[in-house]
């Protein structure tokens, strides 16, 4: 009894031992938990037939999950030492709840089985933590797992391998290996002779095991499946209050001014950055329609505009609809661009070249499915990364459309969505550089021309009144950081913005004219295209619109100190001066 005590001890002190030579810190409350660890570890090993293996067995898997540390402490995050004893007890508690499954089992089948089924999941959590610190040196965040959740599995596939190099190859051979080793030991942990006493006993620690276990949950690795939860909650509650915000729109909300007559156009591009734009002073000539439009009296050139986040859905979230960083609506309550233009009796269209339906669906779908009329010309609906079509197809498809009194025509491009090469014909393979940066800039030169046939078809309606212009987000394509947020930095949100407009609407708004060419170097985040767009197309509402977020207001509030990103978390201001 004294050395089981004295090995208690010593388990303890050398875990409490072990977190203090990496944190410099102890959490009192939470060494608790290493303390439970030591008593199950000793309690459990008293009732095993081969103690040998059950240690090997608890080492190895202790080893597999606690190698997530290392990621950790590898990447710029903040960890305390309550996390540290949290996670490391929640690691714990599992081997031990797999080995004494493991033990039980009488059959050699059976327990290869389920060995190889509980690691097999336990190595999927490290894969992808690892994975994806290999493929963006960072800590996987909700924000991560929600755009591979908005994908589908071919662009996931294709972001990957764009990604990912050798040492994660290296990586995943190493885990499965480890898999390997672990159900060959496992396989051999078998309890010793019991009596029904004994049994019991066993049971009470299994049941001690699964309480630390929950009492652990609350760990930097769940707290990502929980904080996607909430995240995917909060999406789906906006597309079951569809109905309810409607009907509100409908009773509730009065349209001061039901807006102006005419065509008006948004296109919505991807990932595109400004600072590989020649229109904004790129060094290679990848915008030469735009170079020359920017001098046109009709077109303005915006200097200063940033995204609100730099992710596609969190960014078309809220530039499509009514929630922004700077107000306290609920996003399922936030009323959208499209169902806002149908109340004020404009005939709506959405024109996407983007994958309709990702694993689990998004918000940017049922603020599309608002509209009268959508056209998507990718065919393979979540299926595959593949169009069929470049984006030029979309400036085709609106021979389809008859342009109505009143209209609001959105079309979302493809643009310079990851991969590169795939976004633009081979007659467009002008740069030649380094790395991905020349197929970028491909993309980029590709989106010039369809946006110069894009504006040409749409200028020559009779009835068109103005386009607008905006990418999502941009892409930290120099340093090769992509989107990420975890690895943010201002080149991600750096996107370009501007704005075309007839004759015809120029006379009739002069002073919302004046004040968009006054408004050029003004700043500015896309989660205020709502407000902008409401303006320009002459739809107010008290309940609705703020003149503070309305680019062409005489009220816009263009203060730099305001402007945020990442949904509020970095401040533009900040971000500028470093």
């Amino acid at each position: 009894m004294k050395r089981n005590l004295l090995m208690i001890l010593g388990i303890y002190l050398g875990l409490l031992g072990v977190c203090y030579l990496g944190m410099h810190e102890i959490s009192p409350r939470h060494t608790v938990f290493l303390l439970v660890d030591a008593i199950l570890f000793m309690s459990t090993l008293h009732y095993m037939d081969d103690k040998r293996q059950f240690i090997k067995g608890m080492a190895l898997g202790m080893g597999l999950l606690c190698s997530i540390f290392i990621i950790r402490f590898l990447t710029p995050v903040e960890m305390k030492a309550w996390e540290v004893y949290t996670f490391l007890s929640f690691s714990f508690a599992l081997c031990n709840i797999l080995l004494i499954l493991t033990a039980v089992i009488p059959h050699i089948y059976l327990k290869r089985a389920f060995v190889l089924l509980g690691g097999a999941i336990v190595l999927l959590v490290v894969i992808i933590c690892w994975g994806y610190y290999f493929s963006e040196h960072a800590w996987l965040n909700v924000e991560a797992v929600m755009a591979a959740l908005q994908t589908n599995s071919a662009e996931a596939f294709s972001y990957v391998h764009d990604r990912t190099g050798f040492m994660a190859l290296v990586l995943i051979f190493f885990l499965a290996a480890t898999l390997f080793l672990l159900v060959k030991i496992m396989c051999k942990v078998s309890v010793r002779k019991l009596s029904a006493t004994g049994y019991v006993v066993l049971l009470v620690l299994f049941a001690l095991s699964g309480v630390l276990l929950v009492r652990t949950s609350d760990n930097f690795v769940l707290s990502i499946y929980e904080e996607t939860k909430d995240y995917q909650r909060e999406y789906d509650e906006y597309a079951r209050q569809r109905e309810e915000r409607q009907h509100n729109l409908a009773q509730n909300v009065t349209i001061d001014s039901q807006g102006q007559d005419g065509v008006f156009v948004l296109v919505i591009g991807e990932s595109e950055n400004r600072d590989h734009m020649s229109a904004y002073g790129y060094n290679l000539e990848t915008t030469p329609w735009l170079d020359k439009m920017a001098s046109d009296p009709n077109m303005i050139l915006f200097q200063n505009a940033y995204s609100c986040h730099v992710q596609t859905v969190p960014v078309i979230t809220y530039a499509m609809t009514e929630k922004n960083q700077y107000n306290t609506v609920d996003l399922e309550k936030a009323v959208s661009l499209i169902e806002v233009a149908k109340a004020a009796g404009y005939e709506t269209v959405w024109l996407s070249n983007q994958v309709r339906y990702g694993s689990w669906g998004t918000p940017i779908s049922v603020i599309a499915d608002a509209a009268d009329k959508q056209i998507w010309i990718n065919s393979h609906q979540g299926n595959t990364l593949d169009t069929d079509y470049y984006d030029e197809e979309l400036v085709n498809k609106l021979d389809e459309i008859k342009p109505g009194k009143k209209m609001l025509i959105v079309l979302h491009l493809m643009g310079s969505h990851i991969s590169y090469q795939d976004r633009y014909p081979a007659s467009f393979e002008k740069f030649m550089t380094d790395g991905n940066t020349g197929e970028y800039d491909n993309s980029v030169l590709y989106n010039d021309f369809v946006m110069s046939k894009l504006l040409d078809k749409v200028a020559s309606w009779q009835n068109f009144k103005g386009l607008v212009y905006f990418s999502d987000h941009s892409e930290a394509i120099d340093s090769g950081k992509s989107h990420n947020p975890a690895t943010f930095s201002l080149d991600m949100t750096n996107i370009p913005l501007y704005m075309y407009f007839a004759p015809t609407w120029q006379q009739d708004n002069a002073q919302r004219f004046s004040n968009l060419r006054q408004a050029k170097d003004y700043y500015f985040t896309n989660d205020l295209i709502f407000d902008t767009m409401l303006g320009i197309m002459g739809i107010s509402s008290s309940q609705l619109t703020d003149s503070a977020n309305d680019l062409s207001a005489d009220g816009y509030n263009h203060d730099l100190a305001r402007f945020k990103t990442l949904y509020g978390k970095k401040s533009i201001q900040d971000v500028v001066k470093k």
